[in-house]
C-alpha cells in the first residue's frame, strides 16, 4: 500500500504541476504554471483627452414667436452635431407671466446655428400627466381623441386633445364629444398659419374654443390640448433652414 500511494502520488504530481506540449513532433518540458512569468508585454501609459476641453459652449435662443428669449447654454464639439437637437424647457422658463401654469413643458429644435448662437423652431408642447391625473375621478369620463392635422401653410402637426366630464357619459355621447374635438382642431389648423397655431395652442386659446364648443354638448371639467408633435414644418421654414445651413 506504501508503495502504491507514493507511485500515484509521483505521478499526479508530473501531471497536476507540470505541462507537456508537443511542438515539431519533439516533447518539450514546461514549467509549472505557478513558476511561470506572464508573457504579455506591458502597454504603455496612454494618454486620456477630456473630451470636454474640446467642445464649445453655444447659445439657444426659443423661437422668437413663441417667446423671445434665450433657453440657456448647450455644448458642443462641432456646430452640425447641434442640428436636430431638441431642449425643453418648463413654460414657467420660457414666459414672462410667472403665474402660468407651469407643468406644461414646450419643446425647441435646433434648426440652425449662426456664430455661437443656435436658432431654434417650436417642436412640440406636452402637459405633465400628473395634472392631468389629479383630475381623473371615480364616476368620471375621459375623452381622448389623436389626429394628424395640417396647417393653412401646409405644416403638419400631431396632436392630443382631451376632454374630461364630470359625470360618466355614454359611448355614444363620447363619440359626439370626440368628433367634435376632432373638427374643431381641424379647422382651426386650416384656417391659421403655423406660426399662429402654435403660438395660440401654447397660450390656450386653442383650449378655450375647444370647451366653448364641447360644453354644448355635454358638461366638462377639463378641455385641454394635452400634447403635439411637430412632424413637418412649413415650406417656408424648411427653405430657410435650408438657407442658414449652407450659409454656415
Amino acid at each position: 500500500m506504501i508503495l502504491n500511494s507514493s507511485f500515484s502520488s509521483f505521478y499526479l504530481n508530473i501531471i497536476f504541476k507540470t505541462r507537456l506540449k508537443k511542438k515539431e513532433n519533439n516533447i518539450v518540458e514546461v514549467k509549472p504554471l505557478s513558476e511561470r512569468r506572464p508573457t504579455r508585454k506591458s502597454k504603455g501609459k496612454t494618454k486620456i483627452v477630456d473630451k470636454w476641453k474640446e467642445k464649445s459652449w453655444y447659445e439657444v435662443n426659443a423661437a422668437n414667436y413663441i417667446v423671445e428669449k434665450s433657453l440657456g447654454e448647450t455644448p458642443a464639439s462641432d456646430p452640425e452635431k447641434l442640428i436636430g437637437r431638441v431642449i425643453e424647457m418648463a413654460r414657467l422658463g420660457v414666459a414672462n407671466d410667472m403665474f402660468y401654469d407651469i407643468n406644461l413643458k414646450i419643446r425647441f429644435r435646433i434648426t440652425s446655428v449662426e456664430g455661437n448662437i443656435c436658432r431654434t423652431e417650436f417642436d412640440g408642447h406636452e402637459i405633465a400627466k400628473e395634472q392631468i391625473r389629479s383630475q381623473i375621478r371615480r364616476n368620471r369620463s375621459k375623452i381622448e381623441a389623436i389626429q394628424n392635422i395640417m396647417t393653412k401653410d401646409r405644416a403638419r402637426l400631431r396632436v392630443s386633445s382631451i376632454v374630461i366630464t364630470p359625470m360618466r357619459c355614454g359611448a355614444s355621447t363620447q363619440k359626439v364629444v370626440r368628433k367634435a374635438m376632432v373638427d374643431i382642431l381641424r379647422a382651426n389648423a386650416r384656417e391659421q398659419s403655423f406660426v399662429e397655431f402654435s403660438k395660440n395652442m401654447v397660450n390656450g386659446e386653442i383650449a378655450s374654443a375647444l370647451k366653448i364648443e364641447v360644453t354644448k354638448i355635454f358638461p366638462v371639467i377639463l378641455v385641454d390640448v394635452r400634447k403635439s408633435k411637430v412632424l413637418v414644418l412649413p415650406e417656408t421654414k424648411v427653405e430657410s433652414v435650408a438657407a442658414a445651413t449652407a450659409a454656415t
